[in-house]
C-alpha cells in the first residue's frame, strides 16, 4: 500500500507539475487532455497503458477544452499528445508507426493532426499509471 501511496503521489506531482508554454496566461493543452483520458478510461475504452489516437479520445478532449477553458489558443489535441513525451519521468512515450520514427523527432511536423495521427501508432504511458487509472479510487485521486 505504501508502494501504490508513493506511484499515486509522484504521479499526482508530475500532474500538477506539467511544462506548459506562458504565453496568453499559459496553454491548457495538457492540463486538458490529461482528464480527457482519464474519461477514456473511466469509460473503459482504454484499458491498458497504450493510449490510441480515436475519435473518442478527441471528442472527449474537445469536449473538456470546451467546458473548462475560454481561451485564445488554438484547440489542438496534436500539441498536448506530442509535447507529453516531453515531460520528466518520461512517463509518456511516443511509440511511432513504423517508417514514421524519423517524423516524431521533428516537432515542427507534429503540431498538425493529420501528421501526429500518420506518424504515431500510440503513446504508452508507466504501467504503475496505467494501474492506477484502471482503478476509481486512485483515477479520482489524480484527476
Amino acid at each position: 500500500m505504501q508502494e501504490e501511496n508513493r506511484v499515486i503521489e509522484y504521479f499526482i506531482h508530475a500532474f500538477t507539475h506539467l511544462r506548459r508554454d506562458a504565453k496568453k496566461g499559459g496553454a491548457p493543452h495538457k492540463p486538458v487532455l490529461l482528464p480527457a483520458i482519464i474519461h477514456e478510461y473511466e469509460s473503459g475504452r482504454i484499458t491498458d497503458n497504450r493510449i490510441f489516437i480515436t475519435p473518442e479520445l478527441t471528442h472527449s478532449f474537445s469536449a473538456f477544452w470546451n467546458q473548462l477553458f475560454a481561451t485564445a489558443h488554438d484547440k489542438s489535441f496534436a500539441l498536448p499528445f506530442y509535447h507529453l513525451s516531453g515531460e520528466k519521468g518520461n512517463w509518456w512515450q511516443l511509440i511511432p508507426t513504423v517508417g514514421c520514427e524519423i517524423w516524431i523527432e521533428n516537432p515542427g511536423s507534429m503540431r498538425r493532426f493529420g501528421n501526429l495521427s500518420a506518424a504515431v501508432a500510440y503513446a504508452e504511458i508507466d504501467p504503475n499509471l496505467a494501474v492506477l487509472l484502471l482503478m476509481q479510487e486512485s483515477r479520482e485521486m489524480v484527476e
